[in-house]
């Protein structure tokens, strides 16, 4: 049935892509007889984070998290198209068997995601359309957006959705994680939140009905609760039934094959994360097909922003808050910069993305100075004992401190539910931090009983 599903999907996303391009066939096939992708560069940025959550983030997340990677793919009819990934730039530049090859041959592709937005960017940009004209007719022209942000103890979260509620956003995502109280995080959320702001929570797919209901079915007490997101495995069909029987928060899916909405009804929407634009016109087909919303995850900036407002603006079914991280940085490399209205940004209708590069500002923040961990540790104070003190490199490979919980150290299974805070604590030079930070090289220090004194929001 997933195999029958596949095929449908691929025969109705050729039939819609064919009928709204049928327009623009015969100057796509001129602009592939005449322009040729003759460069595609990439430049590695550091521009700056906002300040209320640039220290925390970086601790928690590295530098990985603040780069982002600007493409600009080059032509021999002197046009430029432009895309962008989060992260590191990639070493050797894996694009470079585009060079030689028509944009034309890229159209619908499910791969590579930043060189989609720059094909696009150059086809509109040739034929004088927006990029969605390409896709198909649009169905609206204004996107549903939601912000984004790591988690963090309660008056930081509560912060991060003061900022986003000032800068025009309705929604927040962020991944629970077992070093924080997901309750006590959302209680200090709600007392800072306007009426309609609400939370998305991913709870990352890796837990059980057991686990995890006692927790949502505190969360359901808090009008800030939106939805939730991988509560439990994929694979725990029977798990998806219990809870959307006895939760009444609305369940999404990502890392789930398409008969979780298409044949077995196990969710009310679906995450399409990190999709190309081919794969996301077969999740968009398939949600309409079975009357099914669904949300598109895309991280960067403004030009990541400005292809997703143009896929999404021609997805029916693409009515769930879209993530795309662009209202974390301060700046950014292009001209315009899609300000948050209502919750929602303007699709564009200008030729190809409609985005300008500030060419200034991408040479300033390609030499921006990298920054450099200062030293931290990690601050683990459960309400009852122990605390644990234990360092974390974030840039090392697989670092991730979603589900670390340090072994061999006492202390309760890890859990979102669990009376615990945690912090970083970063005071170098002070007697204190000095002397734990001897204690922990060689591996994590506890104390075995709570420290009343030493807690900061614990609920007993």
């Amino acid at each position: 049935m997933h195999s029958n599903g596949t095929q449908l999907s691929t025969a109705i996303t050729r039939r819609r892509f064919v009928r709204a391009a049928a327009p623009f066939v015969p100057l796509a096939a001129w602009a592939q007889a005449r322009m040729k992708i003759t460069a595609v560069e990439i430049h590695e940025i550091l521009t700056p984070f906002h300040r209320e959550h640039s220290d925390n983030l970086f601790r928690y997340h590295g530098l990985g998290v603040q780069l982002r990677t600007i493409y600009i793919v080059k032509t021999d009819a002197g046009l430029e198209g432009y895309g962008e990934s989060w992260g590191p730039a990639p070493k050797p530049n894996p694009y470079t068997r585009y060079v030689g090859s028509s944009p034309v041959d890229w159209i619908g592709s499910a791969a590579d995601l930043p060189m989609n937005m720059a094909i696009y960017d150059l086809m509109g940009k040739y034929l004088g359309v927006p990029a969605w004209k390409l896709i198909g007719p649009k169905v609206r022209a204004w996107i549903p957006v939601g912000g984004w942000t790591a988690s963090q103890p309660p008056e930081a979260m509560a912060e991060e959705v003061r900022n986003l509620s000032q800068r025009g956003y309705r929604w927040m995502k962020y991944h629970v994680d077992v070093l924080q109280n997901a309750v006590d995080q959302t209680e200090a959320m709600q007392k800072v939140a306007p009426r309609s702001f609400k939370i998305h929570y991913d709870f990352n797919g890796n837990s059980n009905v057991d686990a995890v209901y006692p927790v949502l079915r505190e969360l359901e007490r808090f009008p800030i609760v939106g939805r939730v997101e991988d509560p439990i495995a994929s694979i725990d069909h029977a798990g998806y039934r219990t809870l959307r029987q006895k939760c009444r928060i609305p369940v999404l899916v990502h890392h789930a094959p398409a008969d979780f909405f298409m044949v077995n009804h196990l969710c009310d929407g679906v995450m399409a994360g990190h999709a190309p634009v081919g794969y996301a016109m077969r999740i968009a087909a398939l949600a309409e097909t079975t009357n099914t919303p669904f949300m598109l995850q895309q991280c960067g900036g403004v030009i990541n922003q400005a292809f997703l407002a143009q896929e999404a603006a021609v997805f029916k079914m693409a009515t769930i808050e879209h993530v795309n991280l662009c209202h974390l940085w301060e700046d950014d490399v292009t001209v315009e910069r899609m300000p948050v209205v209502g919750g929602s940004v303007e699709v564009s209708n200008k030729p190809g993305l409609g985005i300008t590069l500030d060419r200034e500002k991408l040479e300033r923040y390609v030499k921006a100075p990298r920054p450099k961990q200062s030293r931290f540790l990690v601050r683990v104070r459960y309400a009852q004992g122990p605390t644990i003190y234990f360092r974390f490199d974030p840039d090392a490979p697989g670092a991730n401190l979603r589900q670390l919980h340090p072994p061999h150290v006492p202390g309760p299974s890890p859990g979102y539910g669990n009376a615990v805070v945690s912090d970083f604590w970063a005071e170098e030079g002070s007697p204190a931090f000095e002397a734990m930070w001897k204690r922990t090289e060689s591996g994590p220090a506890f104390d075995a009983s709570g420290n009343p004194g030493d807690s900061i929001g614990v609920r007993p």
